[in-house]
């Protein structure tokens, strides 16, 4: 029976994939399980990879002079608020699916198992593997990075990699590094007269409902932190009680903050404050405005402050930082620099993350998705991506590497959706890639 797109989609969407390592909960082995299931009917040998509690289905097949990878990932980020359905059960309006995973990234894996039936009971003059991860929303370390290093040990790495993480059918060569970093100050209580009062601040991006925060813009977007940040700014005579907001992972915006402040007036009752978390959410904008030396990137440099919490009084603030560095020891100069005399911080650890994607956009691989994407009739660029992906643990092999989606808008964000026609266009662009790779001569 021929595979169906929605059918597929809304079965991959029913499994709850997310994983909450704070709670001890990661993802089964069943969607996995069911995706080499699929593979298997038209032919792939599959396996399981397994690292730490985390799976990695797997399908190969054919042989030849060449190998190709495809890689998607079946875990999901948290649901997070203002959904207009259940996340968990796809909805379908037209064209558009709505679910959480729909475009980020279980679409892409409809899109494989149907390249999978385009290439049943075809001798391939090459070597084809499909693989799914489900840890890249948490990092990919034991999905990706450990595929990766299994493929370099047994000398078989892919000659050529495409990574189904991805939107709007562009061919994405470059993307930023992700440098996680966290800043630790003390709770430090303090009193003063004032008036209280709570303020809720927001998020708002333009002509998106995305909370990824890789794809958030200054200038055009506001971030609830920075925004709360500004208001400090503005009112030096206010200071903070308590800070709360939907902070959900470490690449999500939350939508929301809210602050118990203190407006200082000594006509006012005596009331408790914290120095130490007032002072750090005003240097908010200082952290953000942090400069250090990049290669240029067409996305600009980010640093958003996603994540804050405090335990045993001690306050620790997360903040997602995208650019083309790699060089971790700048990035924390540039802080210490910024922050001099406006907190008085415990510590700050800024990890180096895997590194920038910058593929070469003239390499047979681009060369050939270039092509096979004109045959389809899928008008297409090649462009530096916004986000993180999978791609950053195959680059610097000496492979052809790029990411690749569906139509699809709001990862990360409330109505998550994926355009069901561009999964069946993305097949078999996947299915003419291949052919592009083995024509002799070359057509492109």
């Amino acid at each position: 029976m021929k595979l169906d797109a929605r059918e597929l989609l809304e079965n991959l969407v029913s499994f709850n994939t997310v994983n909450d390592l704070s709670k001890g909960i990661k993802t089964t082995s069943d969607c996995p399980k069911y995706i080499n299931e699929i593979m298997e009917r038209s032919g792939f040998k599959t396996s399981i990879l397994e690292s730490e509690g985390f799976y990695t289905s797997i399908g190969e097949k054919g042989e030849g002079s060449f190998s190709i990878l495809f890689l998607a990932h079946f875990d999901v980020v948290p649901v997070g608020e203002g959904w207009d359905s259940d996340p968990f059960t796809l909805r379908v309006e037209g064209d558009r699916a709505f679910g959480r995973g729909t475009c980020d990234d279980k679409g892409n894996i409809v899109s494989m198992l149907l390249l999978a039936e385009l290439l049943n009971e075809k001798e391939l003059p090459c070597r084809v593997i499909l693989a799914s991860a489900g840890d890249e929303e948490i990092g990919g370390r034991n999905g990706a990075y450990v595929l990766a290093n299994q493929m370099l040990e047994k000398n078989e790495f892919p000659d050529y990699i495409v990574i189904a993480d991805g939107v709007k059918q562009q061919i994405i060569h470059r993307r930023r590094n992700i440098l996680p970093t966290y800043f630790k100050v003390k709770s430090s209580l303090a009193k003063t007269r004032g008036r209280k009062e709570t303020i809720r601040f927001t998020t708002d991006t333009f002509g998106t409902g995305s909370r990824h925060s890789a794809y958030l813009r200054l200038g055009v977007d506001r971030h609830a932190m920075l925004a709360a940040s500004k208001y400090l700014d503005i009112n030096p005579n206010t200071v903070v009680q308590d800070v709360r907001g939907a902070f959900i992972k470490s690449n999500v915006v939350p939508d929301w903050v809210e602050l118990d402040i203190v407006h200082i007036d000594a006509s006012e009752e005596e009331v408790d404050y914290d120095a130490s978390l007032t002072d750090l959410m005003r240097s908010l904008l200082a952290i953000n405005q942090a400069s250090f030396p990049t290669q240029l990137s067409d996305k600009g440099t980010m640093i958003y402050p996603n994540l804050l919490s405090v335990e045993d009084g001690l306050w620790t603030l997360y903040c997602d930082i995208r650019s083309m560095t790699n060089d971790g020891d700048s990035v924390h100069q540039a802080f210490k620099s910024a922050l001099k005399g406006k907190v008085d911080l415990q510590s700050i650890d800024v990890r180096a993350g895997i590194g920038y994607v910058d593929s070469d956009p003239d390499a047979p691989l681009m060369k050939a998705a270039s092509w096979a994407l004109k045959q389809e009739g899928i008008v297409h660029k090649i462009v530096e991506g916004f986000g993180g992906s999978d791609s950053r643990y195959f680059a610097g092999h000496g492979s052809d590497v790029f990411d690749f989606g569906p139509r699809g808008e709001n990862l990360h964000g409330a109505n998550e959706w994926v355009s069901l026609e561009s999964l069946e266009e993305n097949a078999r662009f996947f299915y003419r890639l291949i052919q592009a790779l083995t024509m002799k001569p070359q057509p492109y």
